[in-house]
């Protein structure tokens, strides 16, 4: 069996968190039905699209975060959908929902009333901000947690203004920690026969992540330090990107790793240099310090592919890293013979999908996201017709 084979999991109310944590149930195995409302789920709006032409079957972030789902159409707001809805908690294990605190409430299918129907049933509200608090009704978006949660105080050039990393890393995030808590919360509902309700904010996992927000929560909380922007590794040694003969590399060098950095460049002039700085240490601190190491760091990468330096590097066990394009990591030879990319055949064409979070035995099998609706006449002509 798959590893959630058997697993029957609603997804109402769309958005990226809810997407991914429902798809890593569904390419494992489980059957997630996709509930949405005539317009879709917003993620099929969001671009990029295939081809560059927009098209709610057709979005590139819509493919990546739906794999494996079925589409069923329900306009909550009317009656009957609700009623349908209600039938087909009472069939499911989890109800994964991304409406706002109360929506589903409101409506007649809040916890309370889903497991009357379903009283094993596993709950996950994923919010910006969590079921209650004065925070509760507020919107929430990637940069309001990243200027909220912090660390966006510490990106960008220290005399500029902060500036937010690229992508959408706090939501995907949250979708991870969801499907982690829905997992869990599956065993617990098993194991004791009764419902579990898990609350998660976006904005609070982006906080307790491993992400700069702890570590600079944890320096303010110690010793007050309130971390600047720039590069918060600041000193003499490099760090940080550097251009290399066909693009730029990544690298970090504290002073324990300076003599794996050093043995990696072979430098003679630097090991001279470092030689005096052995006999006056005050000598390390200074510009002629940067200067020196500069002068043969700059050489070494720029006759040298970003590849090629990145591979000398880790031989010396030196952390720099190539900053590669999409397109570079598509075709790197790492992830080609690990067979990590996977294609998927979609009515717009065949897909190019990340491969799996994490492999099992016969675990990670994706089939193309659903068209809006597809599935809706086949899977509501299973409910019975008899009101709940």
């Amino acid at each position: 069996m798959r590893l959630f084979e058997g697993i029957r999991v609603l997804e109402i109310g769309g958005g990226i968190a809810a997407d991914y944590a429902t798809r890593l149930f569904a390419d494992y195995g489980a059957e997630v039905i996709k509930i949405e409302p005539p317009t879709g789920d917003p993620v099929r709006r969001m671009v990029p699209f295939i081809g560059n032409v927009p098209d709610e079957n057709g979005s590139a972030v819509f493919l990546h975060t739906n794999t494996s789902k079925k589409s069923v159409l329900l306009d909550l707001e009317d009656q009957s959908a609700r009623d349908a809805l209600l039938k087909l908690a009472a069939t499911a294990d989890v109800v994964v929902e991304s409406l706002k605190p109360g929506a589903l409430a409101a409506m007649g299918l809040g916890f309370d009333d889903l497991v009357k129907v379903q009283p094993k049933l596993v709950l996950t509200s994923i919010t910006p901000f969590g079921q209650d608090g004065p925070y509760a009704q507020y919107e929430g978006s990637e940069l309001i947690y990243y200027g909220m949660g912090g660390p966006m105080a510490g990106n960008g050039s220290e005399d500029e203004v902060p500036v937010k990393l690229g992508g959408y890393m706090s939501i995907y995030q949250t979708g991870n920690t969801a499907a982690t808590a829905t997992m869990a919360a599956v065993l617990v509902a098993e194991g004791q026969g009764e419902p579990v309700h898990i609350d998660i904010s976006g904005f609070e996992t982006g906080l307790s992540s491993s992400d700069r927000r702890t570590t600079f929560l944890l320096a303010h909380a110690y010793n007050g330090e309130v971390t600047p922007r720039g590069n918060v590794l600041g000193g003499i040694l490099p760090n940080g990107a550097f251009p290399a003969e066909d693009g730029y590399v990544q690298t970090v060098v504290t002073q324990a790793w300076l003599p794996r950095m050093m043995s990696a460049l072979a430098d003679d002039d630097l090991n001279a240099y470092f030689a005096k700085v052995a006999q006056n240490p005050a000598m390390f601190a200074t510009m002629e310090t940067k200067e020196a190491i500069d002068a043969a760091l700059y050489p070494w990468l720029l006759t040298r592919t970003k590849q090629q330096a990145m591979e000398d590097a880790q031989q010396h066990k030196w952390p720099l890293t190539a900053i590669k394009t999409p397109t570079e990591v598509l075709e790197d030879s790492h992830y080609k013979e690990r067979g990590f990319f996977t294609e998927v055949t979609h009515p717009v064409g065949t897909v190019v999908h990340p491969g799996a979070p994490f492999e099992i035995e016969g675990g990670w099998e994706p089939s193309a996201a659903p068209r809006l609706g597809e599935h809706t006449e086949a899977i509501l002509s299973t409910l019975p017709v008899d009101s709940l």
